[in-house]
């Protein structure tokens, strides 16, 4: 009983209360260290997005995946749907890949162009949504273009369907991922959550005493008399001095 008492008594004093009142007003009259923080943390993004990250910019191209039968029926539609998924899987199958990239001539591996594309097929439709992501515009729509078309062309000789190419890709010179008002923003957050971490860190390592409920509550013993350093009280100890010697 008495080491439990005792390990209990030990816990309570390794617990250390964090007063957030003081920790609020301590990140307040801290503000302008914050501010400068986050102003930093700011430039930094916008600097990393302009100066180091590398641009990347995609091209997409639409294929209709239609029957090659000319009467439509319900049946023939939900057939078309389930094999969309199939079809996903002939565009960036290794044949396609290999076929792609000796005719462009890339220097990238199967696996490095897979993870270059992008396919999707919105719900309830025949539609297959291809996407390529390259730092180079041109590349991406050039690669896009040819992936669609040998992917196309193992259709046929697969399924005998007769998909139909809705929308070309073209060359699309805007970036894609994090935009600068972004990258400036991610920037500033970051600074200042760092700032913060930083003052609260500090707050709780500071161990000194602040103030006389600190004393008591640690000690266990009242506070008698306190005695204050002001500067003002010095400087009148100073001019009684000097009125002294005159």
């Amino acid at each position: 009983m008495n080491s439990a008492n005792e390990s209990l008594k030990q816990f309570n004093d390794d617990v250390y209360e964090i007063d957030l009142k003081a920790l609020f007003i301590k990140i307040k009259t801290l503000w302008y260290f914050v501010v400068v923080c986050a102003l930093a943390g700011g430039i930094l993004g916008l600097s990393y997005f302009t100066f180091l990250s590398t641009p990347h910019y995609q091209s997409s191209s639409m294929v209709y995946l239609r029957s090659s039968d000319k009467k439509i029926s319900l049946e023939s539609l939900q057939l078309s749907s389930n094999l969309t998924s199939d079809y996903e899987i002939i565009f960036t199958s290794r044949p396609n890949l290999e076929a792609v990239i000796n005719k462009l001539s890339l220097k990238y591996t199967t696996k490095q162009l897979n993870n270059m594309i992008k396919i999707e097929n919105p719900q309830e439709t025949r539609i297959l949504k291809i996407s390529v992501t390259s730092d180079s515009a041109t590349e991406a729509m050039k690669i896009c273009n040819a992936l669609v078309e040998e992917g196309m062309d193992d259709i046929r000789e697969i399924d005998s369907q007769e998909p139909y190419r809705i929308e070309k890709a073209i060359v699309n010179n805007e970036r894609v991922g994090l935009s600068l008002l972004k990258s400036t923003a991610l920037g500033g957050l970051i600074g200042m959550l760092l700032c913060l971490g930083y003052i609260t860190l500090r707050f709780v390592l500071d161990d000194a005493f602040t103030s006389v409920e600190d004393v008591e509550a640690t000690l266990d013993l009242p506070v008698l008399a306190v005695v204050v350093d002001d500067k003002a009280l010095h400087y009148v100890k100073k001019s009684g001095k000097k009125r002294g010697k005159k």
